[in-house]
């Protein structure tokens, strides 16, 4: 099968398709017949090596990639939760496992979803890392319901789109962050407000916010905390370790010295949080915005124009 794997950590120049050997499911596996993936940040991170010291991590020579879509070719041994045709959607734990950007996966049977009719391929790969994201920072982690003012950083983005798509079905009053040229769609998506940040600092704005999700790790707690209210609270991603520690000493201080909340993220990429996308996409509650579909070959190129850090939605690809 072809699959897209690298051999050392570096830039996107790594990145080559190889001919592999078709993998097979083990008991309590189920083997996917991938018809689309997506990509996150993440995947360039582990590819530049910026997780390499996590000790459950396999370095390469591996393949690349998390979030994928397909149909269920082969069951392992054993009673089992899925069937042989079904639909799917999920995304591979990547530490130890190659990655969804190939023709074929296998991965625990009970570790994907079914894909609701309503929702294609495509759609449903772009749900897991970036969905996820949005949906466990807003709702579980901010808590935000109706009335409430929220300003999201990155709003045209892969986690800021869904975020928007979030918090507006939730009631809140929303304002999204992003650069000149997606003022229109971030206002598609149904922001109330849109900042261009080229001209005007979000930390400078009269207003006051009951939730600030720095989905673009363009900020810091203390750098948003003017523009907090008295118990708001403050959701970074997690950009990079100092963004993560950052945020974390912030979560002390604030427990210790105001109402405030500053949340350290750590995504819970589970199926019952895919479970939870596949209903809100269903019910068109959240609609990814694909950008452009590629292919293998392609993604090298994609990689690029993603550290740039100035996507729009979704880049899927068909393996």
């Amino acid at each position: 099968m072809r699959a897209l794997r690298y051999e050392r950590y570096g830039s996107p120049d790594v990145l080559h398709v190889a001919e592999i050997a078709e993998p097979m499911p083990a008991a309590g596996e189920a083997k996917v017949r991938v018809r689309a993936a997506s990509l996150n940040p993440l995947d360039w991170k582990i590819r530049a090596g910026h997780v390499r010291l996590i000790p459950v991590f396999r370095g390469p020579p591996r393949g690349i990639g998390s979030d994928f879509a397909g149909e269920i070719v082969g069951i392992g041994g054993g009673a089992s939760p899925r069937h042989v045709g079904e639909r799917v959607f999920g995304s591979i734990v990547p530490f130890p496992r190659e990655g969804a950007l190939a023709e074929f996966v296998v991965v625990p049977a009970s570790r994907v979803v079914p894909i609701p009719e309503s929702l294609d391929f495509e759609h449903a790969a772009a749900l897991p890392v970036a969905g996820g994201t949005a949906l466990q920072a807003l709702v579980d982690h901010a808590r935000i319901v109706a009335g409430r003012r929220v300003l999201i950083t990155g709003a045209a983005g892969g986690v800021g789109h869904f975020a928007v798509q979030i918090a507006k079905h939730r009631g809140a009053h929303v304002v999204g962050v992003c650069s000149a040229a997606n003022i229109e769609f971030v206002r598609g998506l149904g922001a109330d407000e849109v900042i261009d940040y080229a001209r005007e600092d979000f930390t400078r704005h009269g207003d006051r916010f009951d939730v600030v999700f720095d989905a673009a790790g363009a900020s810091s707690f203390a750098a948003a905390r003017p523009v907090l209210a008295d118990d708001g609270c403050y959701v970074n991603t997690g950009g990079d370790a100092a963004a993560v520690a950052s945020t974390v000493a912030a979560a002390i201080l604030t427990r210790l010295t105001s109402r405030q909340r500053a949340v350290p993220f750590m995504l819970d990429n589970s199926p019952q949080t895919w479970a939870r996308l596949a209903a809100l996409a269903h019910e068109r509650v959240l609609c990814a915005h694909i950008e452009r579909t590629i292919t293998l070959d392609e993604v090298a190129n994609a990689m690029r124009a993603m550290e740039t850090g100035h996507g729009r939605g979704k880049i899927v690809v068909h393996p």
